[in-house]
């Protein structure tokens, strides 16, 4: 041990005094920084309370706190400023809170009645996706937060990943942007470290997940992925895939330690996907067991979410990831077969379930099948007369007509409240749908006119997600000009429309090497719609437009794409 920690000092705090336990004489000493007390040292000598160790807490916080604070609203008044105690704290460790002016005791700042006020948020919004922390474990652990500062870090960060889920659109602020990031440096400041004595927990699997969420809607990936990791390492910990360590568990505890296997699994196999990553995680030979605590509701769709990502095996990622991949038309053809699914069946497992859920399975699932399509695309296996409808190059057009359908059913809320990874799904659908109409023709002016105005409202109910970043909002709207740039307004009320012709694709396009390779320069258009690709295709190769009708489509075009006015950022 240190000397100068064993050394004993002359003068103890008020609140170790009155508690009859050793105070390490700091500025703000390690028991009141535990128990996230106001460290005072008075020159007092009033006689100590003989009373028992709880009372004294509570009549020593009633002394020390003014009776006229009430609970603290989202952030402080000021801006940027937190409402500190009047003796500063320090970090545990010498350390800091990365970009914040000084450090936050939620004792003062965020009472228990904050963060008790977000449990119906939570219960709504994040439990039905994430079912592992109940309500009554949140309450319990609120109450006891004032006594246990590894409770209170936990704490602090169920409140932020309630907030990032639950607040969008409209509500979501600055300062409950301010808000989160506070409540996350808090938490990540006082997560407990890892010594030799560390003992793996739901609860530690669990905050760093939520600390892993509100990094990726801060579009921190790195950081997210570390978080990630650490749960993993949490969950791997718990030993949820030993078969004796499992029968030792009651059934509930059992059924909750699956799903949260089955969580982190499903976030790390989108990390994979989305950053390029490797995983560790191999897929429980089980799924969820039945659990009489949880609605049957949330139950029955977390095991519907799980099944979709079970899709992205070994096989795929290798695939995905282009190590040792091996992607045919077979391939092709038999993953879309089980994206797809029997009609009737999913039918049935929808039925019982929240619009919600029915967002999140309804989106990861034409976001897969837009996974799958664009591998066959990487590989040159998109067929100018394949009868296979996922190996067709207009496939995404028709996705973006079922997507339509699906988002037009369901409140802007539903899909909001999963957070940055239903945005980022999202995008892919938007991105790839936007390249297939810039590169590949439909057979008519009327058919063009359909799908342009599929994309602009897929595009513009994207474009209001506020978690969607700068970088892919730039990507979508750079998408929207070339579109723009292909369709310029005719003037000329001759049969056939004077339309420009120094319109060519840049031959560094990835999607012009595929069209030069599969078909040729000179292949045209086939009536059909399905058959043809040319490397831009309103130039040159559409057949002229026959009368004031075909002028007139042309020009609809360009107004809608002229017309459609979205916000940078």
């Amino acid at each position: 041990m240190d000397p100068a920690q064993s050394k004993r000092v002359s003068k103890a705090c008020d609140a170790c005094k009155l508690r009859k336990v050793k105070c390490n004489g700091q500025e703000r000493c390690q028991q009141c920084s535990h128990l996230g007390l106001r460290c005072v040292y008075s020159i007092s000598n009033k006689a100590r309370s003989q009373g028992k160790r709880g009372r004294i807490i509570t009549e020593y916080k009633n002394k020390t706190s003014s009776t006229n604070i009430k609970s603290p609203p989202l952030l402080p008044a000021i801006p940027g400023q937190l409402a500190l105690p009047q003796r500063q704290a320090s970090l545990p460790f010498g350390g800091e809170l990365d970009g914040l002016a000084s450090p936050l005791e939620p004792g003062l700042q965020y009472d228990q009645s904050f963060f008790l006020d977000l449990i119906p948020d939570y219960m709504e919004g994040v439990y039905p996706v994430q079912p592992v922390i109940t309500e009554a474990e949140l309450r319990g652990y609120i109450h006891t937060m004032d006594q246990d500062q590894e409770v209170r870090s936990f704490v602090c960060s169920f409140g932020a990943c309630t907030l990032n889920l639950t607040r969008q659109t409209d509500k979501r602020t600055e300062e409950v942007l301010q808000t989160i990031e506070t409540l996350i440096n808090y938490t990540i400041s006082t997560m407990k470290p890892v010594y030799k004595s560390f003992r793996s927990s739901v609860f530690r699997a669990m905050q760093s997940m939520f600390i892993h969420n509100c990094m990726m809607s801060m579009s921190a990936s790195d950081a997210a992925f570390h978080y990630m990791r650490d749960s993993i390492s949490a969950v791997q910990l718990l030993r949820i895939d030993s078969t004796d360590t499992m029968a030792q568990l009651s059934q509930p505890e059992r059924s909750r330690r699956q799903r949260l296997y089955w969580q982190a699994f499903i976030h790390e196999r989108f990390s994979a996907i989305l950053d390029y990553r490797t995983v560790v995680l191999p897929p429980l030979n089980v799924l969820p067991e039945e659990d009489p605590t949880i609605p049957r509701q949330v139950h029955e769709g977390f095991i519907q979410i799980i099944k979709l990502f079970r899709l992205l095996d070994p096989e795929f990622l290798q695939n995905w990831l282009g190590s040792q991949g091996n992607v045919t038309s077979t391939w092709i053809e038999e993953k879309s077969r089980e994206l797809e699914g029997d009609e009737e069946s999913n039918a049935r497992e929808l039925a019982n379930l929240s619009m919600m859920q029915r967002a999140d399975l309804a989106i990861t699932r034409e976001w897969l099948r837009t996974l799958v399509w664009r591998l066959a695309m990487s590989k040159s296996l998109l067929s100018t007369r394949s009868s296979k409808e996922c190996l067709t190059l207009l496939f995404p057009v028709r996705l973006s007509q079922n997507l339509r359908q699906q988002v037009t059913s369901m409140s802007r809320h539903d899909i909001e409240v999963h957070g940055s990874s239903i945005v980022q799904k999202l995008f892919e659908i938007t991105d790839t749908i936007s390249d297939v109409l810039i590169h590949v023709p439909a057979a008519t002016l009327e058919e063009t006119s359909l799908r342009i105005d599929d994309f602009l409202f897929i595009l513009d109910f994207v474009l209001q997600f506020p978690t969607l970043d700068d970088t892919r909002r730039g990507i979508l709207l750079e998408k929207l000009e070339r579109l723009r740039g292909l369709f310029p307004e005719v003037v000329s009320t001759t049969s056939s429309p004077n339309l420009p012709i120094d319109l060519q694709s840049p031959t560094s396009d990835p999607w012009f090497q595929v069209a030069q390779s599969k078909i040729g320069p000179d292949t045209d258009v086939d009536p059909a719609g399905l058959q043809g690709l040319v490397p831009l295709p309103y130039v040159g190769q559409m057949q002229p437009c026959q009368g004031v009708s075909q002028h007139a489509t042309w020009n609809h075009i360009s107004r809608r794409l002229s017309m459609a006015h979205f916000s940078s950022g």
